[in-house]
């Protein structure tokens, strides 16, 4: 595991560890970082995940021939990126998407090339975290099956806690340890539940690269596929207490921060969907996990709140970076 901090600093010794451990993977989590973190937290299920039948293909309606919701990209998009409303049930679709995201999802176009992406994260010390995998491409679905599809969709989530229940969240919600220790997230025995996680301050964890095929949905481990869309979906969690909403006994977790997210966790999110897309070749579909869960029954809410311009805008700052960041390499040729 490597975590990279907002600024993109670290210690000497850090660096050096990076440097030793280099592209060093197990069961798919990296191992690799900070000296502090604790590598023995095992987090596979002690027990059997429940069996998902689905009654219908969700409300998005996913073909299974094709390994593709309705409509084109954009279409899908629509309907993939809506949450909750206040009755806590599956809003409406969008009805139109912030440009950032309607200029590029489905498509090939306006991606930064691979070196120029490199560049910008060797500045942001992400080398080894993430610019060393940029020339491997993401997972296929049917657990990377090479004659399957390339994996289509870039899944947003919340962690959905520590839940405070009736308690206040603490004035430092988006720095404190306790919160947003990434040692919580990490497992060194490779079962991590996302690809990515990313706390409130910006800083990440890497559980699995983007090549590995992972499900972190109910409606991608329904029997109906039969393990057909492991890998098709990539996966990001975002740090997220939540406390009991007012009037609602200890168990609701229907608050949120605000905001619910920071601009950090949207800076690092845009960064990533950047990255997950050059790999891919075209800018992946963004949903959200409560959109593809919603017709099973205990889907999940997140991302709860999520501000779908907040993301496009921190997606069109950092394509203004690069910008910059390919206008500096072009002077200095």
């Amino acid at each position: 595991m490597i975590t990279a901090s907002k600024e993109g600093r670290r210690s000497s010794a850090t660096r050096a560890a990076a440097r030793h451990c280099g592209a060093a993977v197990l069961a798919g989590a990296f191992v690799c970082g900070l000296p502090h973190i604790v590598f023995s937290q095992t987090c596979k299920p002690r027990h059997s995940l429940p069996t998902i039948v689905l009654k219908d293909m969700g409300a998005c309606n996913f073909d299974p021939q094709s390994l593709s919701f309705a409509g084109d990209a954009t279409e899908q998009a629509l309907c993939l990126m809506r949450g909750m409303d206040a009755s806590r049930n599956l809003g409406p679709p969008l009805t139109a998407l912030p440009d950032a995201l309607a200029n590029r999802v489905g498509r090939a176009t306006s991606l930064p090339t691979r070196e120029i992406l490199s560049t910008f994260l060797s500045r942001q010390d992400l080398e080894g975290d993430f610019a060393a995998y940029l020339w491997q491409p993401v997972s296929h679905a049917d657990d990377n099956d090479p004659d399957a599809p390339q994996a289509r969709y870039f899944v947003i989530h919340d962690t959905s806690g520590p839940n405070y229940h009736h308690h206040d969240f603490p004035e430092d919600v988006d720095s404190t340890a306790h919160l947003n220790d990434l040692k919580n997230y990490f497992c060194g025995d490779g079962w991590g539940k996302a690809h990515v996680v990313v706390n409130r301050a910006g800083d990440m964890v890497l559980d699995h690269d983007f090549s590995v095929p992972w499900r972190e949905t109910k409606f991608e481990r329904a029997i109906n596929f039969a393990g057909a869309l492991k890998g098709l979906f990539l996966h990001v969690e975002l740090v997220q207490p939540r406390r009991t909403a007012a009037g609602h006994s200890w168990r609701n977790d229907g608050q949120t921060p605000t905001p619910a997210f920071t601009t950090a966790q949207y800076d690092r999110l845009a960064l990533l969907y950047a990255i997950a897309s050059v790999r891919a070749g075209r800018w992946l579909i963004p949903a959200f996990h409560a959109a593809i869960d919603a017709h099973i029954r205990n889907g999940h809410d997140d991302p709860l709140h999520f501000d779908v311009d907040s993301f496009a805008n921190s997606l069109e700052l950092l394509m203004e970076k690069l910008q910059g960041t390919q206008e500096v390499q072009a002077a200095h040729q």
